[in-house]
């Protein structure tokens, strides 16, 4: 799946994973990029990427499914 800093940020908060708050101070510290939500994420979470994560969403899905 093509993604982009924009898609995953807005995931992240949709999904209750991190505030809007809590990702706005994490960008300005270290840039509005996909590295430092996926830094977020594995600080947080252990996904070493957001591949990972999407990967597990989907699978998540299918089994309710």
């Amino acid at each position: 799946m093509v993604y982009d800093v924009d898609y995953l940020y807005n995931l992240l908060v949709e999904l209750g994973m991190f505030t809007s708050e809590e990702l706005r101070l994490l960008t300005y510290i270290n840039g509005f990029n996909m590295e430092t939500l996926e830094d977020a994420l594995y600080a947080r979470y252990g996904y070493r990427s957001a591949d990972q994560l999407l990967e597990e969403l989907q699978e998540e899905e299918e089994e309710a499914e």
